[in-house]
């Protein structure tokens, strides 16, 4: 997030940002959200993207482990209080509305009966933003009822009332005042993130055609809200004062050059994305040099690598021919790449198919093992390009 004047993604000096999200509750009210987890992942790496987002790992702060109400709002109060560029909070969980109609956001402890004194209030947050030095206060709340956050930005005696009238607060919700959110099945959850998380970082990662380089949340919104309305989905809502909807999120994928589009990161040791040679000698070479040096984490690949490598060993024949040893490297890839999270993660990010000039979800593609192309699935098991074997 940066100034539209900033040539280059990434906030300013002196930003933050504080995921927060609550998966599981101690009331049966409250039905737990698996998706939780994914969806603070998704906006994490998303911020964290050098190509898209800019942000910093040290900027970016997760709490998914959060502790009572007091003790959270403490935490956002003391961190608002040093952010001196932008602040950006995210929250995904439950939200649910007080006797008295202010949004409260559903902590692990929170009762039903009770939820302006056991739940996070929003007005204690607002008053944290309100107070910030921040240069732009960015909130974003995947939750049911999140639009009454908006709506106390312009009613009179609500705790966000004045905040409306500070340079550079923009707030964008999952659901209007009266409407719950939605998140996917239960069974699909463990995969998955919440419905209005999925869309915005997908429509990200994606990028809006025929937009400038850079993208405003006045650009990503009324897109945003088209697709989720278009699936039949909650719609969002936004409030932005000042020029605060002109903040630039994001690098607009769909606009930059090939080159710097977002792509899964490639592995630190080339040799298994050379091209030419068969693909079963440059494994070899690598599981070779990791095994002489100990194992070390710094042989493993991920990214681009390890999608050829992982698409290569399960494929059919390979499976039945690989080395114990090779079994054991492509193990240590997959749990040095985050196990099943992070394996779901790589499937879900686009790369470029070589066939057509169009972004794919990488788990809908293949890959060519002789040049290393991304391919359109819809192709036969023989590289046009290169007579390479493709997998996928």
């Amino acid at each position: 997030m940066m100034p539209t004047t900033r040539p280059e993604p990434g906030p300013p000096a002196g930003s933050h940002a504080l995921l927060i999200g609550v998966p599981e509750y101690e009331h049966p009210e409250f039905t737990p959200i698996p998706a939780v987890r994914n969806s603070l992942q998704a906006v994490r790496d998303l911020l964290c993207d050098e190509v898209l987002c800019g942000w910093k790992s040290h900027q970016v702060t997760v709490i998914d482990d959060v502790p009572t109400a007091s003790e959270l709002a403490v935490q956002v109060a003391d961190l608002a209080e040093k952010v001196t560029g932008n602040l950006l909070l995210y929250y995904v969980g439950h939200g649910m509305l007080s006797p008295a109609g202010e949004l409260c956001l559903v902590m692990p402890g929170t009762r039903p009966d009770r939820p302006t004194i056991t739940g996070l209030a929003w007005g204690h947050v607002a008053e944290a933003l309100r107070l910030s030095p921040a240069k732009a206060r960015i909130t974003i709340l995947d939750c049911c009822f999140a639009g009454r956050a908006i709506e106390a930005l312009t009613t009179d005696g609500q705790a966000l009332a004045d905040l409306a009238f500070v340079q550079g607060a923009y707030t964008l919700t999952a659901t209007s005042r009266n409407r719950t959110a939605h998140v996917p099945p239960l069974s699909e959850q463990d995969t998955r993130s919440t419905s209005f998380t999925g869309q915005l970082c997908d429509l990200v990662r994606c990028g809006i055609p025929g937009k400038a380089a850079h993208l405003t949340f006045n650009d990503i919104y009324p897109v945003l809200r088209a697709r989720l309305h278009a699936s039949g989905l909650p719609v969002p809502n936004q409030r932005g004062t000042d020029t605060a909807g002109q903040i630039v999120f994001a690098r607009n994928a769909a606009s930059a050059p090939v080159s710097l589009r977002a792509e899964p990161t490639i592995s630190g040791n080339p040799v298994i994305l050379e091209s030419g040679g068969p693909f079963e000698e440059r494994v070899d070479r690598v599981v070779a040099a990791w095994a002489a040096r100990g194992q070390h984490g710094d042989w493993l690949v991920n990214g681009t690598a390890f999608f050829a490598l992982y698409m290569w060993w399960h494929d059919r024949e390979q499976m039945h021919q690989a080395s114990p040893i090779i079994h054991a490297y492509v193990e240590s890839s997959y749990e040095s790449l985050g196990g099943k999270t992070g394996w779901d993660h790589l499937l879900h990010q686009r790369v470029r198919c070589a066939c057509h000039d169009e972004f794919w979800r990488m788990e809908n593609i293949n890959i060519c093992l002789g040049c290393l192309r991304y391919q359109c699935y819809l192709l036969g098991r023989e590289c046009e390009a290169c007579g390479g074997r493709i997998v996928g």
